[in-house]
């Protein structure tokens, strides 16, 4: 038959036994081995093309064995036969995941056993001798280099327990990675349905630069609805000397890690590769986890912060001013005359209005604080990041962008009354105040703003 069968056994009796069976076939080299280790040495050594061990041996089984060897490509497609004993008890799950390609008793009589191991040894398996130049001869660099595997893959999983806070999650792999290799810059994509975020660690571009260098590294990459930059940006227009990893779970693009101008890019390919299923698992769970937030705090029509989500931050923003003792400020908005628009175009224009004042609002107070979906044609933003003057620049802002873009039935204008947090003792009474505001901005010929604070640079409007 030609091929090379090796025998791990810590019995001498069934080493010789067989020994015995084998000598029947036309076998080109039989190897013994009296224990785990040293049968795993002789298969680095030899590349035997069937190995035949007993189950239950001192130290290493030969379940174990079966695992070591299968995580070696050179014996992916070799045969492996388990021999078991009377008293031992294969737990169903381990036996099916441990690479044996088959389990035989060893209570078997002897000519069952000899036909049993001959049709084995006819089928069409064979270790792969071309690979062998690429493996240790050393069964104590194979037992390392699977401990280093687990370790690294344990730290990856332990990860998706905090993966509800993503900017963590994505930091720590990050200070993961740069324990094998440095690197200049590094940036992880991540990509689902409803959102694509892109983290950036140092890559001195602009945003659209590194989302194009990024997302050609797909073959099939899903359009999200949205997408959010995290860190810093500069202006250099081209990425240089950067490695890209795209990561796939059940064959669908979820994200990638690159590295730019990495000190040892064969150290990161190999971490990334023996990492990869686990990476793979972290990624979509931290998309599932996106996908879940955005289901429960964003408004399905818009894509803004849904009335829920807007009034949590709010009272955050409210608890946080009377402790570290600052301003912020709240401004509602209104569609000017959006039943009419309804009632004359009907409600597929009405709401592409909304979706394209949504889009205006998001682009203009993105970086100032949040806005979202109130109700109906009703938005509101929470602004803790910016002071009275800049807050009426911004709202006059809003309201010439609305007012000078082209809806498909033709203009749009928007009403605003915005109320700072100073006089209020509750979110509630500066959400009513911003309302009263408004109000006041719909009474007084619309398409304007009405302000309850003094602006250094402005009076007040009522």
């Amino acid at each position: 038959m030609g091929k090379k069968v090796l025998v791990v056994d810590d019995s001498k009796f069934w080493r010789l036994v067989l020994q015995s069976i084998l000598e029947k076939f036309q076998i080109e080299a039989v190897y013994t081995a009296e224990n785990a280790m040293q049968g795993i040495e002789l298969a680095l050594k030899n590349f035997p093309d069937i190995i035949i061990t007993d189950y239950n041996m001192p130290g290493i089984s030969g379940l174990q064995m079966c695992l070591y060897l299968r995580s070696i490509p050179a014996f992916k497609d070799a045969g492996i036969v388990v021999l078991t004993g009377s008293d031992d008890i294969i737990n169903q799950f381990w036996a099916e995941h441990s690479g044996a390609n088959k389990f035989l008793s060893k209570l078997l009589p002897k000519d069952e056993l000899e036909k049993e191991i001959e049709t084995f040894i006819e089928m069409n398996f064979c270790a792969n001798k071309g690979t062998e130049k690429f493996y240790v001869s050393s069964i104590y660099d194979v037992l390392e280099q699977k401990m280093r595997s687990e370790v690294l893959n344990r730290e990856i999983l332990s990860l998706i327990q905090f993966a509800r806070d993503e900017v963590y999650v994505v930091r720590k792999l990050v200070n993961l990675f740069e324990n094998f290799a440095q690197f200049s810059a590094s940036a992880v994509l991540l990509l689902s349905p409803v959102e694509g975020r892109i983290y950036n660690f140092g890559f001195q571009t602009t945003r659209k630069t590194l989302h194009d260098e990024l997302v050609k590294n797909f073959e099939k990459p899903i359009q999200p609805s949205d997408w959010s930059y995290i860190g810093g940006y500069g202006q250099e227009l081209k990425i240089n000397n950067a490695i890209t990893f795209p990561i796939k779970y059940d064959e669908n693009e979820i994200g990638l890690i690159s590295f730019s101008k990495a000190s040892d890019s064969r150290a990161l390919t190999k971490i990334v590769t023996e990492a990869y299923e686990s990476l793979a698992l972290l990624f979509n769970t931290m998309n599932l986890f996106r996908e879940l937030r955005v289901a429960s705090t964003i408004d399905g029509l818009t894509g803004l912060f849904n009335k829920k989500e807007l009034l949590r931050f709010l009272e955050e923003t409210h608890e946080l001013s009377k402790r570290s003792n600052f301003v912020y400020y709240v401004a509602m908005f209104d569609v000017d005359n959006f039943k009419r628009v309804n009632d004359t175009f009907g409600h597929i224009v009405g709401d592409e209005v909304l979706k394209i004042i949504g889009k205006i609002l998001k682009e203009k107070i993105q970086g100032n604080g949040i806005v979202g979906r109130y109700g109906g044609e009703e938005f509101c933003a929470v602004l803790p990041k910016v002071d009275s003057d800049s807050v009426v620049r911004l709202i006059d802002d809003i309201l010439d962008t609305v007012r000078s873009t082209k809806f498909s039935h033709g203009n749009c204008t928007v009403s605003c009354g915005v109320v700072s947090s100073e006089y209020y003792s509750s979110p509630t009474e500066v959400l009513k105040a911003a309302d009263e505001m408004l109000y006041i901005s719909k009474r007084t010929g619309k398409d304007r703003a009405s302000y309850m604070f003094l602006p250094k640079e402005n009076s007040p409007t009522f």
